[in-house]
């Protein structure tokens, strides 16, 4: 199996530099305050993922904020969910693509920030935050993802949705810039 998953890796990196050099967004520093417009991408395969997200979300709109969220899910059957964008496996082209009309609209879509809210790799999620139109993107921070977002957070092996989110307020909650 690591001989395919090295073979599919190869030609998913390749189709994604690929789609990545041919976006052109002009891309601008926000903090949380600021942000009239947040996207969310997160793994809803596992149920506490949801309950996690809709109460960040919730907690967002309560703040003003327009929210909107898209969810993988790991299987081929789930295709909606209340107040959430889903898609799933069968959305997703050999080399873990999304091929989906939703998707390609949520990336589209000029968000002042993108949360890319999942801890374990993900390549599906990772594809539709490196293509995203948003002008901020933060996600975890890994080595080689540094192309893919505006602003990285370490979580020093404590790979928890939750303290992602707390991290990212946190942090977030810090910048300081000129407008």
């Amino acid at each position: 199996m690591k001989l395919w998953d090295n073979f599919r890796n190869y030609f998913y990196k390749k189709s994604l530099l690929k789609k990545v050099q041919q976006i052109k967004v002009e891309r601008s520093i926000t903090n949380l305050n600021d942000a009239k417009s947040i996207g969310i991408v997160y793994d809803s395969s596992n149920p506490d993922n949801d309950t996690i997200i809709t109460k960040f979300a919730e907690g967002l709109r309560n703040q003003g904020k327009a929210v909107d969220i898209l969810a993988f899910i790991n299987d081929t059957k789930t295709e909606h969910k209340a107040d959430v964008l889903v898609f799933n496996k069968k959305s997703l082209s050999w080399l873990m693509i999304p091929n989906n009309e939703l998707v390609e609209k949520f990336a589209e879509k000029n968000f002042d920030l993108l949360l890319a809210s999942f801890t374990e790799e993900n390549l599906s999620l990772e594809y539709v935050a490196a293509i995203s139109q948003a002008k901020w993107r933060l996600g975890t921070y890994a080595k080689d993802k540094t192309d893919f977002y505006d602003m990285m957070i370490s979580l020093g092996g404590r790979n928890e949705l939750s303290y992602f989110l707390e991290q990212t307020t946190h942090f977030l909650n810090q910048v300081k810039y000129d407008s």
